[in-house]
């Protein structure tokens, strides 16, 4: 092969890389000491998050179901999202540092089967939060599994979840790259 067909065959590579990127929106929109948070998972986050809450005002308060179509309060749902989705982040990674992989698996499946045993949650799921089970599993019960397991480790070092988490997060390398919000004194703010 010569000089000029390599060349192609290595842009048409870069770009199907950068099509499926965008496409499957895998693209970062933070980097949390290195480590990447999506736009799907963001997005995925941010849409349960409001979807719950636009359930929640049909059941609880029907004259507020408006507020929920600001984008103020959108704005606002989807900043919260980000700050928890850091927190896991910082929660997973002093967890990895803690524990062997295998192990903190374990104990993560053990805690989300311990919640749910017995249970036929899916219809309800799938009702207050537009989630699958499985979806349901991974975003909401494995991170909450996650800081538990973190809470109660800490609580045997007499130490304080809260100020740990406090004082993680002000120690963070937070990138944020979208632009309506920005990493400060620990948290995610709104432009």
């Amino acid at each position: 092969m010569n000089k000029k067909r390599i060349l192609i065959l290595i842009s048409s590579v870069i770009v199907t890389v950068i099509v499926i990127v965008i496409v499957a929106q895998f693209y970062p929109v933070a980097l949390v000491n290195w480590q990447l948070i999506s736009f799907q998972t963001f997005k995925k986050d941010s849409a349960a998050a409001i979807y719950y809450y636009q359930k929640a005002l049909e059941t609880y308060s029907k004259n507020d179901i408006a507020v929920i179509n600001s984008s103020e309060v959108k704005q606002e749902i989807e900043r919260a999202v980000f700050d928890k989705l850091i927190e896991n982040v910082l929660i997973h990674q002093e967890l990895r540092k803690r524990l062997k992989n295998n192990e903190l698996e374990r104990m993560v499946e053990n805690k989300i089967e311990e919640t749910i045993k017995g249970k036929n949650i899916e219809k309800e799921v799938k009702i207050l939060y537009d989630l699958s089970l499985d979806e349901f599993k991974e975003r909401l019960l494995k991170p909450q599994a996650e800081q538990e397991i973190l809470a109660s480790r800490l609580l045997l070092e007499n130490k304080n979840f809260d100020e740990w988490l406090k004082e993680v997060k002000s120690k963070a390398k937070v990138i944020i790259l979208l632009p309506n919000f920005k990493w400060k004194d620990g948290q995610v703010m709104i432009k």
